[in-house]
């Protein structure tokens, strides 16, 4: 099983604090205040196209470490092998993080320095930013949290949910 994993803040704005018009006045102001801040942690199974993500209040070891618990959940009689980037909570940078991923028997390939294009995740995180986010008026953490999970369980029921990526051959093929 080979899965991609990242993280991202997600703050919960007035459409997300992009939405602008083309009249000389700007509806919304470029400093607004945030209703709230949460973490998305995504990981995107290569094979299959399924996404399986978890919210957190912060990035922190700990959470990086119950999120790989929960992964070795998910995949209990499997051999997992998880590329992750040179973030400071993953294993390269956090000794907590590596003793967890060794006692779950997880293992780990890490990016490149300076290559976030490489991980299929990113894109999620895109498709979140331009479908949901920028567009979204959420009063509160919970809401965009729904509409955040509605959105990546339609990904899991699409036919074509898989995400073409170029160096690896025939990612985009069952």
């Amino acid at each position: 099983m080979l899965l991609f994993f990242d993280e991202q803040p997600i703050a919960v704005k007035a459409y997300g604090g992009r939405r602008y018009t083309s009249a000389p006045r700007l509806i919304l102001e470029r400093g607004q205040k945030t209703r709230g801040r949460f973490y998305l942690f995504v990981a995107y199974e290569v094979n299959s196209g399924r996404r399986r993500w978890a919210y957190y209040d912060q990035k922190r070891s700990d959470e990086v470490c119950h999120f790989m618990r929960q992964i070795r959940r998910w995949y209990p009689n499997q051999v997992v092998w998880i590329v992750l980037d040179r973030d400071s909570t993953h294993p390269c940078k956090s000794g907590q993080t590596r003793r967890q991923m060794r006692e779950l028997k997880l293992h780990w390939i890490t990016l490149p320095k300076g290559s976030p294009d490489d991980n299929p995740v990113e894109n999620i995180f895109s498709n979140i930013q331009l479908m949901i986010l920028d567009n979204s008026n959420d009063p509160d953490v919970k809401t965009t949290q729904k509409r955040i999970g509605r959105y990546l369980q339609r990904c899991n029921r699409r036919r074509h949910r898989l995400i073409r990526i170029p160096y690896l051959y025939h990612s985009h093929k069952k």
